[in-house]
């Protein structure tokens, strides 16, 4: 080590607090950088060599029935370069718990090595296609296995056309298009408590369900450079006469979109995150380099003198900058790798994308080393560059004072007489150094601002729960039926012991037409006198249900470009009987934080289905204490595919999002105060070092430690004011991009901030600010007042 390298290590080893506060600022930007674009690595290679070795199909069509030969008919189009037709299918499972549950029941052709969305076994064995008897045997997916205590060769009792038939599980495994098995788009998590994938092969599903040589699905891909527009309107003149129900992208189908929307987000964090963590690290090297030139005057004179050229002492100051950017980027570097691991274990849980989440990138590691060394530069060649007007000869008398001048507060006479002798050496020390107080306040500004997304995402969940559970519903358990049913028939639900009341109400799977655009969307169909259903329009206002027209969801309305008052046409795409369309009026429109649906009464969905009196489910509610008795004795009837009690949904989604949203909200946290904290503290030691000399005269003259400590205080008060002030509203304009950014048409986060999570943020912010101030003042005990005041001159 040289001259030069052992004054730096001098300097670092005397000032190791201002050089731990900046390495940690580095440490946590290059360690958010390698978690979240890790974490994005492994999602994105997965989902890309996933879909590309089971061949994820570009485009989906839904029919009522059809032949198995119109696959080969679909081949022949131009464009088409594979095609693959199956059976998918909804039915009950009779648990033996007595609880039920979904399976969607997808076929398979044996083998499966042309076909589209091939199986990807994980655990057990793949069906067999030459099955003995009435055997069904069924790989079901990766989660529901465990979820319900299953063993292989354990039977699963499903219901067909009103009677219970029996699958074998033998193995379990995935699929591209269940890589998140959600049952629709109004389910936020998956359950695989009540809803599972049971993949069995064609012919034993063409035989269960009494569908021989059918199918009432067709999966396309498209050729490399193909007109899909022309293809896609090929093939739907020919599935139209097999009652086409409907069609849709691949980014459309569910379980991609929401892992899609996840990648988006994750992309955009590890671009938005570090960035504001080494761009604050960046300010901090600079203001202290600022300072280290300033305060080391005379020694570079020295230095020059004794013949050592600008680049040399530049290049000694920036290695600082470097040495923070090297030490955080290695620490930075091992932390995000432990992370990386920890939030690609969180998605995993969720995901079924086989081989797990692990991996890792170099060039991510790569990127990040260079990326903190690049701005170590940047900020070390920026902060020593007052080198340049440094001359020996001069630097061997001290700085002359700046010229004093009278500040802005100053020339309001009457204002300043009211400020104490302490307020008025604050102020004045603010306005001499305008630069780096207006930077660090920028820094604070940031760390509030980064308090509000936290508490944020808590606030959002709290919103949803109690907009979707405890507010919007007030029903106790609400029953889906197999079919439509006559309102009579409930009758025989509201006789139960244990029920007080019941409400019915249908849904109707539509699409919507509006000029020449079209849309899927879901009727929910509720009775005009609706009690235990709360529904609210676009601004949060409740609403009734219509007698006639129809209140649009807000995402359908802005992707038709629909406005209130137009007519649109509705036609109905149920999997059985006719098509039927009608014309209605948008009488208003309706926000949903998750899924779709627009609203309609129950008496004008059955005028459009030209029945009367039908329904699709129905709410009820129960005798307090008696909710377990009635669900037992609704799941042993037939006829029902699914019981859901409301008290056990908010119990779900509390486990499953309790735990990812704590630890979620602490890492934040952690980091925004950890953030303040540097930042305040290289301000304030900077600043004390500056004013060594003026504190000891004050001490000298009588003042005590407390009261030095107060005018250090005082800086950090108006730091903390405007932080605060600003930092509020920058954290919401924070919470607003984030929001856009991580909504889809499945889900929106609700832009809900409340008053308790401004007054966390400030608390933070009042936190840090102390902290770092209660750090930075230590060293005014041990001020030296001879060697502090003796005159170098």
């Amino acid at each position: 080590m040289g001259i030069l390298g052992r004054k730096l290590w001098h300097f670092i080893r005397h000032n190791m607090g201002q050089f731990l506060a900046a390495t940690a600022v580095v440490t946590i930007g290059i360690m958010a950088y390698i978690a979240l674009n890790t974490t994005y690595y492994n999602l994105s290679q997965s989902q890309t060599k996933f879909y590309q070795e089971n061949n994820f199909a570009d485009y989906y069509y839904q029919m009522v029935k059809a032949p198995e030969e119109v696959v080969k008919q679909v081949e022949t189009i131009p464009g088409v370069m594979g095609v693959t037709g199956r059976i998918q299918k909804d039915l009950p499972i009779f648990k033996p718990n007595d609880e039920r549950a979904t399976a969607r029941l997808t076929s398979y052709t044996l083998p499966m090595d042309n076909e589209l969305n091939r199986i990807t076994l994980e655990q057990g064995r793949l069906f067999t296609a030459n099955q003995g008897g009435s055997n069904v045997e069924a790989d079901v997916d990766p989660q529901f296995a465990p979820a319900n205590h299953l063993n292989w060769g354990d039977p699963i009792a499903v219901v067909v056309d009103g009677k219970e038939r029996l699958l074998t599980v033998v193995g379990a495994g995935t699929s591209p298009e269940f890589v998140y098995p959600m049952k629709d788009a109004a389910d936020i998590l998956p359950d695989p408590l009540k809803f599972g994938i049971f993949m069995v092969e064609q012919r034993q599903a063409q035989q269960l369900l009494n569908m021989p040589g059918q199918i009432n699905q067709v999966l396309l891909e498209f050729s490399p450079g193909a007109d899909q527009t022309q293809v896609i309107a090929a093939v739907t003149d020919i599935l139209k006469p097999y009652g086409l129900l409907g069609s849709y992208p691949r980014k459309n189908q569910l379980s991609h979109a929401v892992l899609q929307a996840k990648l988006d987000g994750i992309h955009s964090m590890a671009l938005f995150m570090p960035m504001i963590f080494l761009a604050m690290a960046a300010m901090i090297q600079f203001i202290i380099l600022r300072r280290m030139v300033k305060s080391q005057r005379t020694q570079i004179g020295v230095m020059k003198a004794l013949g050592y050229s600008n680049y040399q002492i530049i290049w000694h100051y920036t290695v600082y900058a470097l040495t923070v950017s090297v030490v955080g980027a290695l620490l930075g570097s091992g932390l995000g790798v432990l992370a990386a691991g920890g939030i690609s274990g969180i998605f995993a849980k969720y995901f079924n994308l086989p081989g797990g989440l692990k991996g890792f990138d170099l060039n991510t590691l790569g990127y990040a080393i260079l990326l903190s060394l690049v701005i170590g530069t940047v900020a070390g060649l920026a902060g020593s560059r007052g080198v340049l007007q440094i001359q020996p000869a001069e630097a061997m008398r001290p700085e002359p004072p700046p010229v004093g001048a009278r500040s802005m507060l100053e020339k309001w006479s009457s204002l300043w007489r009211t400020f104490s002798p302490g307020w008025k050496v604050t102020l004045r020390n603010i306005a001499r150094n305008r630069g780096r107080f207006m930077a660090t306040m920028i820094g604070v500004v940031f760390a509030v601002g980064l308090l509000i997304l936290p508490f944020f995402i808590n606030d959002a969940i709290d919103y949803i729960m109690v907009k979707n559970y405890y507010q919007g519903e007030s029903y106790d358990l609400i029953v889906r039926f197999s079919s439509m049913t006559s309102e009579r028939e409930l009758t025989n639900i509201s006789r139960l012991d244990g029920v007080e009341r019941i409400e019915g109400f249908m849904e109707i799977p539509v699409k919507i037409h509006f000029q020449d655009k079209a849309e899927d969307e879901v009727l929910l169909a509720y009775p005009v006198d609706l009690s235990m259903k709360k529904l609210q329009d676009a601004n949060g206002g409740t609403i009734k249900v219509p007698e006639d027209g129809i209140i649009i969801n807000q995402r359908t309305a802005q992707k038709l470009g629909i406005k209130i008052s137009d007519q649109v046409e509705v036609e109905t795409t149920l999997p059985v009987g006719p098509s039927h369309l009608d014309r209605m009026e948008i009488i208003g429109e309706t926000e949903q934080l998750f899924g779709g649906g627009s609203y309609i009464s129950l008496e004008r969905a059955n005028r459009i289905l030209q029945e009367s009196r039908l329904v699709s489910g129905v709410m009820l509610k129960i005798v307090p204490g008696q909710t377990d008795g009635v669900a037992s004795q609704l799941n042993q009837m037939l006829g029902i595919a699914s019981v859901v009690s409301s008290e056990k949904e908010i119990q779900t989604f509390q486990q499953e999002v309790g735990g990812v949203l704590a630890t979620e909200v602490s890492i934040l946290i952690f980091f925004a105060v950890l953030l303040g904290f540097a930042i305040v503290y290289n301000a304030s030691v900077i600043s004390f070092a500056e004013r060594r000399r003026e504190f000891a005269s004050l001490r000298v003259l009588g003042f005590t430690m407390r009261e030095i400590s107060g005018l250090l205080l005082q800086e950090n008060i108006i730091l903390l004011i405007g932080g605060i002030i600003m930092g509020l509203p920058f954290g919401r304009w924070m919470v607003q991009s984030y929001v856009q950014s991580a909504s889809t048409d499945q889900f929106t986060l609700p832009v809900v901030i409340y008053p308790a999570t401004y007054l966390y943020a400030g608390i933070g912010g009042i936190i840090f600010v102390m902290v770092a101030h209660l750090f930075a003042v230590r060293g005014i005990k041990d001020l030296d007042m001879v060697s502090t005041l003796k005159n170098t001159d």
